[in-house]
């Protein structure tokens, strides 16, 4: 099950904790409150906790199944090895599509902050330019190595925390209790339909396993850093979402009630230091995807799904170079043309279409392997977690919007062919690279 790897070990517990959260706080957080308000009041805290309990348990079946694995490539990887390979195509596929939109989505949120921030950046093309021109530098940044790339991410994590903290430990000593009922006041009866808009806000945790052939010893910084990185969203979100509520009477329906609420408690200034650490942020949150999704085209290439040359690798820097590439062709290609609805519609369901196989995949390795022999960390309880998530995703699938669904669905099925077209061509690039 473990594969060598020609990509440099240079990723420490530390730095995958930290690209764990930039993975997830990113603009969700900031954006979905309002939201979230809307359908369910103060009781959307509920929806919150619910939200990040399916992704902890979530989590925990992405700890043991990635425990058994060294190599690059996250859910397509543990799909492909468990399922077989029609399977992990069809989840490589949606999360390489979804990596794409997701980086050219946060492009265009990051201009759109700025211009709430900078006035004159506001006109069209200028907001495109910048967009392009981050995912451009950032592009550079990861081409010179994954230490690079890895040392941005830090240095984004800590700051988009520190403005968070300011949010939270001065917004705290405002919080009126009156704001906070009454605390349901239509009932819990949209309880999963928020409950699947606060999950935006935490999606991305999975991303932290796809370059674990680039970490320290990544059977044991897997299941770690997965717990680390849940533990501290859940505990900042919840905390973020009570002091918006308890302090923005208005917080129903508003697009931006972080920066919003800081304007009241701390000011002008203290509004635009939160929308500048908003802007931080989703920019972190970029930095993270630059080092992340080019390694999805490389987990696939490196196992015939895609040509040889797109696994190539530098010989000096020991970065993937042509899926660093084409990722960034993709993403500008989508910068320019795609919006934060196409996301939304594709997102639910790829991100769903990693979620599910990974649970199933613990109830199948179990029964392969009932000794879990050189597994590092199994889940607690049995097959309770697994069937418990599994449970709660079909529950959140169900009252999710038809229409969304079946663009989801019809995303899956342009897979189809397309994996046939790559077994059929396969043989192909794998006779052209045994000759040259």
């Amino acid at each position: 099950m473990e594969r060598t790897t020609g990509l440099r070990r240079d990723l420490t517990l530390f730095s995958v904790v930290c690209l764990g959260l930039n993975g997830v706080i990113g603009q969700g957080i900031f954006l979905t409150p309002g939201r979230a308000a809307e359908l369910m009041g103060p009781a959307a805290l509920v929806a919150l906790l619910l939200a990040g309990v399916l992704c902890f348990l979530i989590a925990l079946c992405f700890a043991e199944v990635g425990s058994r694995f060294q190599s690059t490539g996250g859910a397509y990887l543990y799909v492909r090895e468990t399922f077989g390979d029609f399977a992990g195509f069809e989840v490589g596929w949606m999360t390489c599509c979804v990596a794409v939109i997701s980086w050219a989505t946060l492009a265009n949120g990051f201009t759109l902050v700025l211009a709430g921030l900078v006035p004159e950046l506001e006109p069209f093309w200028i907001q495109k330019g910048i967009a392009c021109g981050a995912v451009t530098l950032l592009t550079v940044v990861n081409l010179r190595g994954v230490a690079a790339g890895a040392s941005v991410v830090k240095f984004f994590t800590v700051a988009k925390l520190i403005p968070i903290m300011l949010f939270i430990g001065v917004g705290a000593f405002f919080i009126s209790s009156e704001l906070f009922t009454p605390f349901s006041p239509g009932g819990y009866g949209s309880l999963a339909e928020t409950t699947l808009v606060l999950m935006y806000a935490y999606a991305g945790f999975e991303t932290l396993v796809v370059p674990a052939g680039e970490m320290n010893d990544p059977q044991r910084s897997i299941p770690r850093a997965l717990l680390w990185v849940l533990g501290i969203c859940t505990t900042v979100y919840l905390a973020v979402f009570a002091v918006a509520t308890g302090t923005l009477s208005a917080l129903a329906g508003h697009p931006n009630p972080v920066a919003e609420a800081a304007s009241g408690f701390l000011g002008p200034l203290g509004g635009g230091i939160v929308g500048l650490g908003v802007a931080l942020s989703v920019f972190g949150t970029m930095t993270g995807s630059a080092l992340v999704n080019p390694r999805r085209f490389y987990a696939m290439a490196e196992r015939g799904d895609l040509p040889p040359l797109v696994r190539r690798i530098d010989p000096e820097t020991r970065s993937p170079v042509p899926a660093i590439l084409i990722t960034w062709a993709g993403t500008i290609a989508l910068t320019l043309t795609g919006s934060f609805k196409d996301l939304l519609v594709i997102g639910v369901i790829g991100r769903f279409a990693q979620y599910i196989p990974t649970c199933i995949a613990v109830l199948v390795w179990r029964h392969r392997d009932p000794e879990g022999a050189g597994v590092r960390f199994r889940v607690p309880l049995g097959p309770v977690v697994p069937l418990v998530a599994l449970g709660l995703c079909a529950w959140l699938l169900a009252n999710q919007d038809p229409g969304k669904l079946i663009a989801g669905g019809l995303a899956l099925l342009v897979g189809v062919p397309l994996y046939f077209v790559a077994r059929t061509v396969g043989k192909n690039w794998k006779d052209a690279e045994g000759q040259a």
